[in-house]
């Protein structure tokens, strides 16, 4: 008598294959939308840990931070060129940057005798983890925004500086110049009083990619800029302003030119991010919102959508749901 084999067919091997793979192409996108939620939990506290610098900076100085400080005198370049130490510098000592900031001598020192020197070069180039988003894909250091021609560190969080164009004249938004601007040295930053729409109706800052479906939008700087041009003014998309502070022109996530309302390439003014459906924005009383790509936005003209309300602390408009 033949002894009885036990063992699968050939078929039923190919079944059992097949079975696997399709549970497996069923996980693999829940898989991945918990990792995106995960990178969101991190981003949102990212800019938590934002809003909570920017609340202890005024307290501290009665003010919050401005665009830039201390820039450079004429010897080391022109108002268009010359290097200027940004908000991210200035709230160092508090996101736990103390040492940091004490190194690169700050507030006593200019930008341009810490890129010229070795060992504080190094630390411009050096990524701080609280300015980036684990979603985005970007570098290190940006090759987009130079400083002075030097690559430093890059950030994927910028501040609310107007709901139309970056403006470095007189913008809405609650980051504007601190100094040396159109030949006023005059200090200009904004105060808790002057956030009249409230500060849960006002953004602070948002989230910047470094590039969306292959358009580079350039993200931005941790700790400084080349000079004080901008896109109201001198329509400069590679220098000044932009690379620290966003405006609300171009819709959010927008990566194509903007048409007849707006000049610029693709949108990289505005805010963007790897996030599903839109970006993160911390406001003014510290709270953390994601924001839809197809919130209410109508670019041009005056500032009257929902977007454009936000990203105005005195426009004095009722904001509606968003």
């Amino acid at each position: 008598m033949r002894a009885t084999r036990h063992g699968f067919t050939l078929v039923e091997l190919l079944v059992v294959i097949a079975i696997i793979g399709v549970l497996i192409a069923l996980l693999l996108p829940a898989v991945q939308q918990a990792r995106e939620a995960a990178r969101r939990i991190t981003c949102t506290n990212n800019l938590k840990q934002f809003g909570l610098a920017l609340h202890n900076y005024h307290d501290t100085f009665l003010a919050f931070p401005g665009v830039s400080h201390k820039c450079a005198n004429a010897s080391v370049g022109t108002e268009g060129t010359h290097a200027h130490w940004t908000w991210g510098t200035q709230i160092m000592p508090f996101i736990e940057q103390s040492n940091t900031y004490d190194i690169l001598s700050a507030p006593n020192d200019y930008m341009h005798d810490a890129i010229a020197d070795a060992s504080r070069f190094a630390i411009l180039q050096t990524p701080i983890k609280a300015f980036r988003c684990p979603s985005d894909v970007g570098p290190d250091l940006n090759s987009k925004y130079l400083c002075v021609g030097e690559e430093i560190a890059l950030s994927n969080y910028i501040g609310c500086n107007s709901p139309q164009e970056v403006w470095r004249g007189k913008p809405r938004g609650l980051f504007v110049a601190g100094s040396r601007v159109q030949g006023d040295d005059s200090e200009k930053r904004r105060q808790m009083r002057d956030v009249i729409d409230g500060t849960s109706n006002s953004i602070a800052m948002g989230e910047r990619a470094w590039k969306i479906n292959g358009v580079e939008l350039g993200a931005g700087l941790i700790y400084g800029m080349s000079g004080n041009s901008d896109v109201q003014l001198v329509g400069d998309y590679n220098h000044g302003f932009i690379s620290v502070v966003g405006a609300g022109k171009p819709p959010i996530n927008w990566t194509l030119t903007c048409g007849s309302t707006c000049n610029d390439v693709d949108g990289r003014e505005g805010f963007s991010s790897l996030h599903p459906g839109g970006a993160q924005f911390v406001f003014v009383d510290g709270s953390v919102k994601l924001l839809s790509e197809t919130i209410s936005h109508t670019p041009g003209g005056s500032v009257e959508s929902t977007y454009e309300l936000l990203l105005s602390i005195n426009d004095g408009l009722v904001i509606g749901e968003y």
